[in-house]
């Protein structure tokens, strides 16, 4: 699939800095120093000729102080940079519904929306049971989802799929109950999204869990299968939340450099 005309940036709309101890599941029983991770909030952006597919949206920084993070640029500013209308996204995905990844998917009101369907059940059985609090999603960002699927533009995924030429979800789980990452056939050669399945490099390489996690089982087996589709595929692994990412991959050309990272 090498060559299908795709590209891909990632779009850095927030960061911050934490500590391997602090996200790392259990770290201390690597025996490893601890040590500083520049953490950044990122979505996808997915283009081929005439079509435009997001890969998560980002979220309002200034509206809500959940971790500490910091706004760089919020995703419609951000969007606005790149050239692109909202309303002329063709194709939403996303990896899962914590409020950062889904924060501004209520922007895209045009858009198909491509979910988990293991993440649209479990979350919208918490919205059913008032037992959102204390829970990285809220109510308003799932409205967004209900009023996709109302409309008729919600997709739910339950096993691995192609859902744009190039373009194949795989259904993981373990961060979040239906977890997605996305296998991209770019110009230039496969990438794997990875989202919060792999937060950072020290995940991939190690299969290390991050943190917070609905099944640490599946979380495990979700690093491997990672790591078993990068070595049948040779695609690179791009980890959701790693600021390397940004030291390994040229910055957009012009302005948008500011933000915006060449991925393939």
């Amino acid at each position: 699939m090498t060559g299908s005309g795709l590209s891909v940036i990632q779009v850095r709309y927030g960061e911050r800095v934490t500590r391997k101890s602090d996200v790392l599941h259990e770290y201390q029983q690597y025996g490893q120093p601890d040590g500083d991770l520049q953490m950044d909030y990122n979505f996808w952006v997915i283009r081929a000729p005439g079509t435009t597919i997001l890969l998560d949206t980002g979220y309002d920084i200034s509206a809500r102080d959940w971790l500490g993070e910091i706004s760089v640029m919020p995703t419609p500013d951000g969007l606005e940079l790149l050239g692109i209308d909202p309303e002329s996204v063709d194709m939403v995905i996303t990896s899962h519904f914590h409020y950062d990844h889904i924060g501004y998917l209520g922007l895209f009101t045009n858009a198909r929306v491509v979910s988990g369907r293991a993440e649209y059940d479990y979350w919208f059985r918490k919205w059913r049971n008032e037992d959102l609090d204390g829970e990285f999603t809220v109510a308003e960002h799932l409205e967004a989802v209900k009023k996709a699927e109302a409309d008729g533009r919600l997709r739910l995924i339950g096993t691995q799929e192609e859902v744009y030429p190039g373009v194949i979800v795989h259904p993981v789980g373990g961060h979040c109950p239906g977890e997605l990452i996305a296998e991209v056939y770019s110009a230039s050669g496969p990438r794997i999204l990875a989202a919060d399945a792999a937060h950072f490099y020290e995940q991939v390489e190690n299969e290390w869990p991050f943190f917070a996690f609905t099944s640490l089982t599946e979380m495990k087996a979700a690093l491997s299968f990672i790591n078993k589709l990068a070595a049948a595929t040779g695609a690179e692994v791009i980890p959701g939340h790693d600021g390397r990412v940004r030291d390994t991959h040229p910055a957009l050309p012009g302005p948008a450099g500011r933000i915006a990272t060449v991925i393939g």
